[in-house]
């Protein structure tokens, strides 16, 4: 099911401008920093098209030389809990079932993995919103960038027009080469 909604996006966005250069390696770090293995389809789809937003709006990272250091400035979760002290219905990671931030918006909004399950495929996705709004859906990454493309069981406070008839992925030409590392957060 993952590869079909991976096939389905690529039909959507179009092929990648900028291949990802994925490389399985890359992840190691990542998913030793965090303690636990991240979704696949989330990683197959970076991997095919690199750090970048999806049709300008949802901005997406991954690793691009598989340090360490790197993986720490992607996943670094501090600060979670001060930005949202009373609101979030969830503790974040690396507190066991926690939320781990996967992306971010032009409108302020963040985009959680809500890693409850064994299996990280089975993990939910969870969209806190920039004035205290949190929704929760099932299904894969994917699955919620296919469900925000038919405008079904999406956040109520995304852009409506999000994404756009023509969507593109817009990738990061130098991220994805890996020749400038500066951190997807920063905006």
């Amino acid at each position: 099911m993952a590869a079909r909604g991976l096939h389905r996006l690529t039909e959507l966005l179009g092929e990648p401008r900028y291949r990802g250069r994925g490389q399985a390696t890359l992840w190691v770090a990542s998913e030793a920093y965090l303690g636990l293995a991240l979704p696949a389809d989330y990683k197959a789809f970076l991997d095919l098209y690199g750090p970048g937003a999806v049709d300008g709006y949802v901005w997406l990272d991954r690793p691009i030389d598989g340090s360490h250091e790197e993986a720490e400035r992607l996943w670094h979760q501090g600060g979670w809990e001060a930005s949202f002290p009373d609101s979030s219905p969830w503790p974040f990671h690396p507190t066991k079932g926690g939320l781990l931030e996967w992306g971010h918006d032009e409108q302020g909004n963040s985009y959680f993995f809500l890693a409850l399950e064994s299996d990280p495929d089975d993990w939910r996705v969870v969209v806190g919103g920039e004035a205290g709004e949190w929704f929760e859906t099932a299904g894969t990454f994917t699955d919620f960038l296919l469900r925000c493309f038919d405008r079904v069981d999406r956040p109520p406070f995304l852009d409506p027009g999000w994404p756009g008839r023509n969507a593109r992925y817009h990738a990061w030409p130098e991220r994805s080469t890996g020749t400038e590392r500066t951190d997807a957060r920063t905006r």
